[in-house]
């Protein structure tokens, strides 16, 4: 169990990475508001990794960094900051012991890759090391070939779906607990938005689209049943992506 401990100010922030965080079975999170809060639990158990805000007031983050750095040597430290800080700033912190720097806005699935490889740095290739530009290129290019309608928000949906799905393969099988709403999060919309979303896009690519290539990609549909489910269109597709990303090498 990776143990992750946040202090950051920011309650909404800290809300979204207890959501994503609270969709991962190997991932335990906890967060904290104030500097008086993590007094307390630096008498505790350690943590694997800590999120530290690079905008703490009135005791500075780096004053902050400091006294962690004092009570838990090897703990990974990951700062994460609003806007871009000075090289000084970047480089005193380095010096305290920082491990690595986000910018927000921080990219959740970014953030949880940094923290996985900062743990276990030989562990590259984690759950299919893919990125999310490469799996955008192979999905568009299989996307294009069927029809699917590029203009529909549920086209994005099943992109992000598709690119979670690779990184997680459990959330399959938890589309309605997991994936929808960590797509929702990346969004701004409500799981049921998404799959609202992503079930018309399917509808519409099965009624407009290229019949030959879409039954050669789900040849499993009969023609009389219509479309496969979300859940079963994006399963099909991370196994296309990885079949053609790891064909590419």
């Amino acid at each position: 169990m990776i143990r992750v401990l946040q202090l950051d100010r920011d309650q909404e922030f800290r809300s979204e990475v207890a959501a994503y965080f609270g969709r991962l079975n190997d991932l335990q999170y906890r967060g904290l508001d104030s500097e008086a809060e993590l007094e307390a639990v630096l008498n505790g158990d350690k943590p694997d990794v800590i999120l530290l805000d690079m905008g703490l007031e009135p005791e500075s983050s780096l004053a902050v960094l400091a006294r962690i750095r004092a009570r838990w040597k090897m703990v990974k430290l990951i700062m994460v900051s609003r806007t871009p800080p000075g090289e000084q700033i970047l480089a005193q912190a380095a010096e305290y012991g920082a491990d690595y720097f986000l910018l927000r806005p921080v990219d959740l699935v970014v953030l949880e890759k940094r923290i996985r490889q900062l743990l276990n740095p030989a562990a590259s290739a984690y759950r299919g090391e893919f990125t999310r530009r490469q799996v955008q290129d192979v999905c568009t290019s299989y996307f294009e070939r069927m029809g699917v309608p590029p203009h529909y928000k549920g086209y994005r949906y099943l992109v992000e779906a598709i690119w979670l799905a690779a990184l997680h393969p459990d959330w399959l099988s938890s589309v309605t607990q997991n994936l929808y709403p960590a797509v929702g999060q990346r969004f701004g919309v409500s799981a049921a938005q998404v799959e609202r979303d992503m079930r018309y896009a399917l509808e519409v690519t099965w009624e407009k689209g290229d019949m030959d290539q879409l039954y050669q990609v789900f040849p499993f549909i009969p023609e009389d049943k219509g479309k496969p489910t979300n859940s079963a269109f994006i399963s099909k597709m991370v196994d296309l992506v990885g079949l053609e990303l790891q064909a590419r090498g």
